[in-house]
C-alpha cells in the first residue's frame, strides 16, 4: 500500500526506529572558549544508535544560570570526545541548532536545542553534547552555570530535574 501525495506516492513510509530521553543535572560552572575551541556546554551522555544510515531528530533545553556572552555559537555533536572540556571529533549538527535569549539579568534561563543529523553514520553508543565557541577567539560563554538549584536562589527546588534531550531515531 501507499501514500500518494500530489508529487510522489510514497511506497516504505518513514519510522521511529529508536527513541530516548538523556538527562544532565549536575550543577557546574562552565568553561569559557578560547582560540576558537569547541567547549563541552552540556554533555548528556550516550544513546544506542541503532542505524549506520538513520536520521536523529532531538529536541530539548539545557538549564541555566547568570549573563555571559549576549552572542556565541552553539552546535549539537554527536560521537564526539572531551578532556578538560575542550571538545574533539564528533558530528556536528550544523549552525545554528541551540538558541538562547540575552537579558540584562542574572537569573535562571534556557538554552532551547532542535534539530536534525543526517550524516553521522556510526552505531552504538553514541556520546551526546551540546558545546559552546567565541567564533572570534575570545573567553566567552552563554551564561555562568549549568543546572541551578537552591544554591543560586533559594526559590528553585534542588530537585528541578536539570537540562534534558530527546532523541528519535527515524528511518526514512
Amino acid at each position: 500500500m501507499s501514500i500518494y501525495f500530489s508529487d510522489e506516492a510514497q511506497h516504505r513510509a518513514a519510522h521511529v526506529v529508536h527513541f530516548t530521553r538523556l538527562v544532565n543535572n549536575t550543577r557546574r560552572t562552565l568553561t569559557g572558549s578560547s582560540s576558537n575551541n569547541e567547549i563541552v556546554t552540556c554533555d548528556f551522555g550516550n544513546f544506542d544508535k541503532k542505524l549506520s544510515s538513520s536520521t536523529i531528530c532531538f529536541q530539548g533545553f539545557i538549564a541555566c544560570w547568570g549573563n555571559a556572552a549576549g552572542a556565541i555559537t552553539m552546535n549539537l555533536k554527536l560521537g564526539a570526545t572531551h578532556s578538560n572540556y575542550v571538545v574533539s571529533g564528533g558530528t556536528g549538527s550544523g549552525y545554528p541548532i541551540a538558541h538562547y535569549q540575552y537579558t540584562n539579568v542574572s537569573y535562571y534561563k534556557l538554552i532551547i536545542i532542535s534539530g536534525t543529523i543526517t550524516n553521522y553514520s556510526g552505531t552504538g553508543s553514541t556520546k551526546c553534547l551540546v558545546s559552546h565557541r567565541s567564533a572570534n577567539g575570545s573567553g566567552d560563554r552563554p551564561f555562568e552555570r549549568l543546572n541551578p538549584n537552591a544554591s543560586d536562589d533559594a526559590r528553585i527546588e534542588n530537585s528541578m530535574g536539570g537540562s534534558s534531550i530527546s532523541i528519535w531515531e527515524m528511518n526514512l
